[in-house]
């Protein structure tokens, strides 16, 4: 949970090593946010003020870009270009107002293609200010191809998990893809 400070919504993230679980049994080093594959969930109201605080324990440098979101230029996570590389042992703040609702990632944009594999990802739901669609149950799918095979949250089949509905619930689900494949999205009944 953020803890909040002025009316800013602080998030902590820091960037680590970690054994993670893909499928029981299989476990391969991640790069994780906070110690998860993907990493936690960011979650605020469209016209909040949000800080995330990122603090760097890799052995290289990173970066975090928070994609789809309108954010100032120097907060935009593109290192040499728009912030200098977070290198390892310092932390770096990016602070904007949320002003784009939607179903969001947050990543790494450094060495990107291979960090981004390892794991550091995650979703930042910006939720409107007037719901636009009711629902009873609200999903979150991101999926990867890298880390241990191709995932879904972290999790390779027979680890990935039902999503559940009762009959007659409205069900959101926000699909994200940070894998280097496309993957069509399709149900196995």
């Amino acid at each position: 949970e953020p803890r909040i400070e002025k009316g800013v919504k602080i998030f902590e993230l820091t960037a680590k090593k970690a054994q993670w679980e893909v499928t029981p049994g299989q476990k391969v080093e991640a790069w994780t946010y906070n110690g998860m594959v993907p990493g936690p969930l960011i979650r605020v109201r469209e016209g909040e003020r949000v800080r995330v605080i990122v603090k760097n324990d890799l052995p290289e440098s990173t970066a975090v870009h928070f994609h789809g979101l309108e954010v100032p230029n120097s907060q935009d996570g593109v290192p040499f270009i728009t912030q200098p590389p977070i290198k390892p042992g310092e932390t770096y703040t990016y602070e904007f107002t949320a002003t784009t609702a939607g179903s969001l990632m947050y990543h790494s944009h450094h060495n990107a293609t291979d960090q981004v594999g390892r794991g550091l990802l995650g979703a930042f739901i910006v939720d409107p200010l007037v719901p636009a669609v009711h629902y009873d149950r609200d999903y979150v799918w991101i999926s990867n191809d890298s880390l241990g095979g191709f995932t879904i949250n972290g999790h390779g089949f027979p680890a990935t998990g039902p999503g559940r509905a009762a009959s007659g619930e409205t069900v959101r689900v926000r699909f994200m893809n940070e894998g280097v494949m496309m993957h069509p999205w399709h149900l196995h009944c």
